[in-house]
């Protein structure tokens, strides 16, 4: 089925931004990247292998099954599987990454140290590496903090575990520093109190993409990094409320997306006719409308404002070069199409009826255009990870500059960290 929209997905610009977060930090210190929910819909076997080429020591997935995708797409970097895994296939792809040293597990709590501990001596082999969750305020996965004592010790006891890192999440970094700074007190006088079960090689990582900006406090020996690797993190992504963290304002980071479909039909309007379900909005004045092929199936928010809240850019190609005007999405979003209004574009004699065949850029890469992407977030109260996940599959991912230079390249990645490796 010939698609109506593509996304363009600029992995240079992703290198730069690693390489500007890794500006941020130690040189000792490690960084992870975050390749949940498929690389947060952009795709995550190309994501995981430019990643793992702009010297991510280490890839955090949620599940077995995202592990085994990016294993399978060639990339060798160590990933950490955040979920609690209760089994393991025998002979299976994880089995086969846990034994060559590049799969750790999540530990979330006593019991499950004990689970983890008989699916090790059902699967042979040298202990597997295992990271400890603490829950000092997320109130989601790992062990409470009186429970992480008792696991610990726990991991310490158990010959088939290897406590590989212990690691904690924050809840509002973004926007809390005091409650911030709370948890990580909280992280830093249990690791201080448990410190005889806490190996000198283990990873000790708190900091999420906006907690990296907010202190180096909370660098300590490995960052975890999602948002910022899309180039999305930002003071006001979210529902567009203020963050004081300083996120990004002084750091050079570039959207990686741009969401590209185009003006397939349109058609005039006189003032005061009602346009879409529901006739949520009206025409203020004679005007031309188009229509662009994308809508809530392929994961354009919905969010039934009267207000002109989204934008799309109309852009057209001339002797003179590109020109592009924001306009306005009107009416209600479709399954699988929206209205825009191209009153004020003029025609051109390049496009069908002077308009068919103009792109429709629907999320654009720049942070001043009212349709950037945390811009469009912020409008109908969601944020940026909501937009990019629900972008549906079926619309091709383009990828521009790989790391080997050559789209679909076999990349095979090989850098280890230290005190990765399993012993």
């Amino acid at each position: 089925m010939r698609s109506t929209s593509f996304l363009n997905i600029d992995l240079t610009a992703l290198d730069r931004n690693i390489t500007a977060i890794r500006g941020l930090i130690s040189p000792h210190c490690d960084l992870c990247a975050v390749v949940k929910a498929d690389g947060y819909g952009l795709g995550a076997p190309r994501i995981a292998r430019q990643l793992a080429a702009s010297g991510a020591s280490m890839l955090a997935v949620y599940s077995i099954g995202q592990a085994e995708a990016i294993s399978a797409a060639g990339v060798t970097t160590p990933q950490l599987i955040l979920m609690p895994v209760r089994e393991i296939e025998t002979g299976g792809e994880c089995h086969r990454l846990l034994l060559a040293g590049r799969l750790h597990l999540v530990v979330h709590g006593q019991a499950h140290a004990l689970e983890l501990a008989a699916i090790a001596e059902q699967l042979g082999g040298g202990p597997i590496p295992v990271h400890l969750e603490v829950d000092t305020g997320m109130s989601r996965g790992g062990a409470t903090v009186d429970e992480a004592g008792r696991t610990l010790a726990c991991i310490a006891d158990e010959r088939r575990l290897r406590l590989a890192g212990v690691f904690t999440h924050f809840s509002d970094s973004r926007r809390d520093a005091v409650r911030t700074h709370d948890q990580m007190d909280l992280f830093e006088r249990l690791l201080c109190d448990h410190a005889l079960h806490i190996p000198a090689d283990a990873i000790v990582h708190v900091a999420n993409s906006h907690a990296v900006f907010r202190d180096p406090r909370f660098h300590r020996t490995m960052i975890r990094t999602g948002l910022a690797w899309t180039g999305l993190a930002h003071l006001s992504d979210g529902a567009g409320e203020p963050s004081d963290s300083g996120a990004s304002d002084g750091l050079s980071l570039e959207s990686i997306v741009r969401w590209e479909s185009s003006i397939v039909h349109t058609k005039e309007v006189d003032r005061d006719v009602a346009v879409g379900y529901g006739s949520l909005w009206k025409a203020g004045r004679p005007s031309r409308l188009g229509v662009v092929p994308i809508g809530y199936f392929d994961g354009y928010p919905v969010a039934a404002h009267t207000r002109d809240d989204r934008w799309i850019r109309v852009m057209s190609e001339t002797s003179a070069g590109t020109r592009s005007w924001e306009v306005p999405v009107v009416g209600a979003v479709n399954m699988d199409q929206v209205v825009v209004d191209l009153t004020d574009v003029p025609p051109s004699l390049a496009y069908g009826e002077g308009f068919i065949g103009m792109t429709a850029e629907v999320y654009g890469s720049r942070p001043s255009a009212r349709n950037y992407l945390p811009r469009v977030a912020g409008a109908i109260g969601a944020h940026a990870y909501e937009l990019l996940c629900r972008l549906n599959p079926r619309i091709p991912r383009r990828y521009v500059g790989e790391a080997s230079g050559v789209v679909g390249a076999d990349v095979r990645i090989t850098r280890q960290s230290p005190g990765i490796m399993t012993g």
